[in-house]
């Protein structure tokens, strides 16, 4: 469904919540229908009676329209009940006693009180602000792309080292000599980027704003508040003055880092990386890929998943200190998890025993959903998964002892020996050798009642298979981490094997990922009106830069065009797209 579809589906839902609103309303201020006495049950009627259909108190026809007058004795005959003399005292109403009304009639719930003007109002107006976000929202869609001219900010794959950068995403800044580290509400700010001007199209944002030195943007480590510096004359790299911290709102590594318990081992900071600024014209080529487009096969991460791998493949060797030491880290992590979870124990003999008794039952006489052969076949499985796991259980014993010894000896190296790739090479090789077992219960493939089918998978430690994951994904996430900062810092720094795995999976992340400039916001903020707005940078969030907005949202920074002109960067507006 296109976002032009989705948009005027909430248009209609948004219009159908406000119809069906104003019905409560109305009917929540009706007056309470007055209640009216008991009625009188009806006599029978004399044998060969008539039965009188109702009358109509006017004929439909206007024109022979004519009053109908019904005398006491004629409606005593057509309801069969005396005449009655005309009232002439209130008292002798047809009406019980009042205390026979109290009495008899059933309490009456509390009338809530109908809803005040202001409540009214309130309602009309909120459904009506989410009616024109809806039709804002659909405009918005159906005109973007239509822009003069916007801009793409389009991450180097391999980074150019031969020439200088101008432009780049996370890193240092380059301010100009003397300028202080830029705060926002007296908190420094984290880098985020610096675009050069003199690059950007002369008919960007109108014409309006500088053609000349670069613009620098800091955001608020907690709340997202972003500064716009002008630098005029850039110098040298400039180091932050605080160290980064990683528990700010918006560090989140690629694959989830953030919300496990890798997040130790990744790469504090966003990599610096270099973009060149591609102008995209109405009708022209857009390198920028839809977020959405493809599904996880067509990702690298995924496929890597689905498909295993063996880190024994030179490709994801460690490269340096820093990534072996955290690849044997969440070895020894998982392993530690892993004996726990399987330590003491076996919850395989109780469930045993809950078998032999419901057998027991059953062959008593109490029968059993599952049957008698449900029941052997149940326990035929579970001693069979039994065996199996007392097996495994022997093979994981030896290979946690083998490689707690290799952990052991990686990080007494590291403390005092340089590292080399053939010393990693070796150490991959040792635990390639080490056989580690996992035993899965799947369904009976013939579809016995209660039989289960038994498989034990035994592989080298260092082999990733999707029915088996115990930590190789886990040290392949951080291995990308720790590999894309050095890639962007120099790509020589990795070996080829390595880096032909890693440059197309940065490809497929800088392309749906690539932030822009001067363009309609790509997702919707609540204040955006492109006649007085200009988007200075939509930021997604972004694996390959290591940072997230909101629930991995987009984060849009716009400035009032008369500001701009003005060269006013102390008012830009921050949101977060929903």
């Amino acid at each position: 469904m296109s976002q032009v579809q989705t948009a005027m589906l909430t248009l209609v839902a948004a219009t159908l919540a406000f119809a069906v609103v104003m019905v409560l309303l109305w009917r929540s201020t009706r007056p309470a229908a007055v209640s009216k006495g008991p009625k009188m049950p009806r006599a029978p009627r004399a044998p060969g009676e008539s039965q009188l259909p109702r009358l109509p108190r006017r004929d439909r026809n206007p024109e022979i329209a004519a009053p109908v007058e019904m005398s006491a004795a004629r409606l005593a005959r057509i309801s069969a009940r005396p005449p009655i003399d005309r009232l002439t005292e209130p008292e002798t109403a047809f009406a019980p006693a009042p205390e026979t009304l109290v009495a008899d009639r059933e309490p009456e719930a509390p009338v809530p009180a109908p809803p005040s003007e202001a409540d009214r109002e309130m309602v009309s107006h909120m459904l009506g602000q989410m009616v024109a976000q809806v039709e804002q929202e659909a405009g918005l869609i159906a005109r973007r792309g239509t822009e003069p001219v916007a801009v793409r900010l389009v991450p180097q794959i391999p980074p150019r080292r031969d020439e200088v950068v101008t432009s780049w995403l996370g890193g240092r800044p380059r301010l100009d000599p003397g300028t202080p580290w830029p705060e926002i509400r007296e908190v420094r700010g984290e880098f985020l980027a610096q675009i050069a001007c003199a690059h950007l199209p002369a008919d960007l944002w109108d014409g309006l704003g500088p053609r000349r030195g670069s613009l620098a943007f800091f955001i608020h480590p907690r709340d997202g508040d972003v500064a716009v510096v002008h630098v005029h004359e850039a110098g040298d790299p400039v180091d932050p003055p605080h160290p980064f911290d990683p528990g700010g709102s918006f560090f989140a590594p690629d694959g989830g880092i953030r919300f496990g318990d890798l997040m130790p081992f990744a790469r504090p900071g966003f990599p610096e990386w270099p973009v060149d600024l591609v102008a995209v014209h109405p009708g022209g080529g857009d390198l920028r890929a839809a977020e959405d487009e493809g599904d996880d096969e067509t990702r690298v991460g995924a496929r890597l998943y689905r498909a295993g791998f063996d880190l024994a493949d030179p490709a994801f060797h460690p490269f340096d200190w820093d990534s072996m030491t955290a690849m044997v880290d969440i070895l020894a992590m998982r392993i530690a998890r892993f004996w726990k979870e399987v330590d003491g124990p076996s919850p395989i003999d109780t469930q045993l025993a809950s078998v032999e008794r419901r057998l027991a039952k059953h062959d008593a006489g109490d029968k059993d959903p599952l049957g008698r052969e449900g029941l052997v076949n149940m326990r035929a499985s579970l001693e069979e998964l039994h065996d199996a796991a007392e097996a495994a259980r022997d093979t994981n014993r030896k290979a946690r002892e083998r490689a707690e010894e290799i952990i052991a000896i990686v990080r007494d190296s590291a403390s005092h020996m340089a590292f080399s790739a053939s010393d990693a090479a070796a150490v991959m090789d040792a635990l390639h050798a080490i056989r580690w077992t996992k035993v899965n219960r799947k369904k009976d493939p013939e579809g016995r009642p209660g039989a289960e089918r038994i498989e034990s998978l035994t592989i080298p430690l260092t082999r990733h298979h999707p029915d088996a994951p115990l930590w190789a994904h886990d040290y392949l996430a951080i291995w990308f981490d720790h590999a894309k900062h050095a890639y962007a810092a120099n790509p020589d720094a990795l070996p080829g094997a390595a880096r032909a795995v890693l440059e197309p999976w940065l490809r497929d992340l800088a392309a749906r990922e690539m932030p822009s400039i001067g363009h309609i916001p790509f997702r919707y903020v609540h204040d955006y009106d492109e006649e007085l707005h200009a988007t200075l940078l939509e930021l997604p969030s972004s694996g390959l830069m290591s940072w997230a907005f909101g629930d991995v949202d987009h984060l849009v920074l716009t400035l009032r065009k008369a500001d701009l002109a003005a060269g006013r960067w102390d008012r830009p507006l921050v949101q977060v797209s929903n």
